[in-house]
């Protein structure tokens, strides 16, 4: 079994048990063998209908329930199972976001590119009915699943099943060799990578849900965000995938771990809405173009979030009308109830809040604040606790390639593959982007080096949290890289343009109660003269790193990324989407076992999940990790391109 690290409560999807199944079994009619289903009319997308609104489940605890587990896992097998001419199959659905490049549900368009806005102020909420669609479908299918249980059908199927792990081909993640259709998935470094990024990923959410920015700003990577977007988070879990489906925008969406990555950005919008109702989507001028969308239009709260109908009309969902998410039938767990502000700022506080959220001036890493209780509000907002430092990072956000800036506290190896998990490092930007995305789009985010900072002070490395010491220390011994997606160091000596790296600290007031956050209380201040050890030397003493020159000559990527006619040639001849392995209980008929869908289609997926508390390559505790072995696969056969 390989494991897969992510985001926590990334995998997030809500699905019906076995009695809400059967009062959905009139909704949505389901065809999964023989002709596709047609129909003339634009296909609703709806979401969920008919059983209230739930609460999508965090993985780890679905699987706590035998029977919606195991409904979940052969719901998604025949998802993937369904004709690939069906605009509702699991194929079609995934293609929307990119290739093929054809048009959806009579939806027609132009360029070789997906509907999915990137960069832009739709990039978050046109995801949402995307996800609506596709949870829309796995509802219908855990409903026919259902109907089988009933027949006792699915344990006689579940008996004979024969697995044949060596015939069959499954989704790339890391592969060993990019340019190779029979290359395998290096899902254990895939873990590690992800592993190794929770704590700067902790710190980039915690601070998205507690500093205030307007919507725009707050989304994208196109709207002038100066403490980072939800849209370079959503990069840097990308980038970590290297150059399989999840690296590559174009087939992204086949690998199934795209739509829990998904569910996860929208919960950190709900979220985020939630505790700031006042702002939402503004009007903007696109930074680049979609299949639908020229470069320079102005997309608002009204445009049509193409290609996602609301009803057999033709009426387009909208953001302004997607801006509810119960509307699709769904909540999350720290929304149910609609809860107070307070009480959503504890459970944030609870998920995200840093050990350390700054370095006090009396030389102590107390989170909380441990001043006078009867300060009054002005003076709080005044005065400050501590110093929280962070490295501010400029970059373009399309070079035509996946990309990332790495910081470290100390020098990283000299081997640029080691560098997602070499030990002084502290976290990354990342930028994700193919050869077909093009736009003068210049990213701002922050990688926090508060929590780093503060281990090398109980380690010893760091005499004290003066500022002084601390500024002395990261002049010594910060260092930052720029990596291409396949792992080649792009030098630093020939970066891409625009592409810099700051040192900054800000005075923060630390909260009193779990009630509260950190507020910054002062203007940023800028170290000019920490460079980050910029020179990245070989053995010999010369420069290291592709130039970026050129569009970066020795970085062979253009071959990774499928045309819409290899898609479409694999679409044709085999089954390009196969099906997901998870976890099954105990309580299953079938025992654990790693497993795909094979072209007889008659594979169940199994696997297993575990969760809990895990530490980095140091050693250090991260609490908020979600663990998921699964091995979910999806990739082009023998046939078919190299994806």
């Amino acid at each position: 079994m390989k494991t897969l690290s992510t985001l926590a409560a990334c995998a997030i999807l809500s699905l019906l048990d076995v009695a809400s199944a059967q009062n959905f079994k009139n909704f949505t009619d389901i065809s999964t063998c023989g002709a596709p289903y047609v129909d003339d009319n634009p296909w609703s997308v709806v979401g969920v209908q008919g059983t209230g609104v739930w609460a999508r489940q965090e993985l780890r605890e679905l699987e706590k329930d035998g029977d919606a587990w195991n409904l979940f896992l052969l719901a998604m097998a025949r998802f993937q199972a369904m004709d690939q001419e069906d605009r509702r199959s699991y194929f079609q659905l995934s293609g929307i976001h990119g290739a093929p490049f054809t048009s959806w549900d009579g939806v027609e368009g132009e360029g070789q590119r997906g509907y999915c806005y990137h960069g832009s102020n739709m990039f978050a909420i046109w995801h949402r009915p995307y996800l609506a669609a596709f949870e829309q479908m796995l509802n219908a299918q855990a409903k026919a699943v259902a109907e089988e249980i009933a027949d006792g059908e699915l344990k006689k199927k579940w008996m004979e099943v024969d697995f044949h792990f060596d015939e069959w081909k499954s989704t790339v993640r890391l592969p060993v060799d990019p340019n190779s259709i029979t290359t395998t998935s290096n899902n254990d470094e895939v873990n590690m990578r992800v592993t190794s990024q929770q704590v700067n990923n902790r710190d980039m959410v915690y601070k998205l849900l507690t500093i205030y920015q307007p919507f725009n700003e707050w989304s994208n990577k196109a709207n002038g965000g100066k403490i980072g977007n939800l849209e370079t988070l959503h990069d840097g879990i990308h980038n970590s995938f290297g150059i399989g489906h999840m690296g590559i925008i174009e087939v992204s969406a086949f690998d199934p771990v795209f739509w829990f990555h998904h569910c996860n950005v929208d919960r950190i919008m709900a979220i985020y809405q939630h505790r700031y109702p006042d702002t939402f989507v503004e009007a903007s001028k696109q930074a680049k173009a979609t299949f639908v969308v020229k470069e320079g239009d102005t997309q608002d709260k009204k445009s049509p979030l193409a290609p996602f109908h609301m009803n057999a009309k033709g009426d387009f969902w909208t953001a302004e009308t997607s801006r509810d998410w119960e509307s699709f039938g769904y909540t999350y767990p720290e929304l149910v109830g609609k809860p107070s502000n307070d009480t959503l700022t504890r459970d944030i506080n609870r998920l995200y809040k840093a050990p350390t959220q700054g370095l006090n001036t009396n030389n102590t890493l107390s989170t909380l604040n441990t001043g006078d209780k009867a300060d009054t509000p002005s003076t709080k907002n005044s005065s400050a606790d501590a110093i929280d430092w962070l490295a501010e990072v400029k970059m373009p956000s399309d070079i035509q390639i996946t990309y990332a800036v790495r910081a470290f506290l100390g020098k990283p190896s000299a081997d640029p593959s080691t560098w997602p998990t070499d030990p002084n490092y502290v976290g990354q930007v990342a930028s994700l982007s193919s050869p077909r995305q093009d736009s003068s789009t210049i990213v701002t985010a922050n990688i926090v080096l508060t929590a780093a900072l503060a281990e090398k002070f109980a380690s010893g490395d760091l005499p004290s949290l003066s500022a002084s010491d601390v500024k002395s220390y990261l002049a010594e011994h910060f260092y930052w890289r720029i990596q291409a997606v396949n792992l080649q160091e792009i030098a630093r000596w020939s970066p891409p343009p625009d592409l810099n790296v700051t040192v900054l600290s800000v005075p923060v007031r630390l909260p009193d109660t779990d009630d509260e956050v950190p507020v910054w209380v002062g203007e940023f201040v800028y170290h000019a003269e920490i460079k980050g050890n910029p020179e990245s030397l070989s053995g010999n003493g010369t420069q290291q790193g592709v130039p970026f020159e050129s569009g970066l000559p020795g970085l062979s990527l253009v071959s990774a990324v499928p045309s819409a006619t290899s898609v479409a040639s694999v679409a044709s001849e085999s089954s390009v989407v196969e099906s997901a392995t998870s976890a099954v209980s105990e309580s299953s008929a079938v025992s654990s076992a790693t497993s795909v869908l094979p072209e007889s289609e008659s594979a169940v997926p199994t696997g297993a999940v575990e969760g809990g508390v895990k530490t980095d390559a140091n050693g250090h505790i991260i609490t908020m990790v979600e663990t998921v072995y699964a091995t979910v696969v999806v990739g082009a056969r023998e046939t078919g391109a190299a994806y």
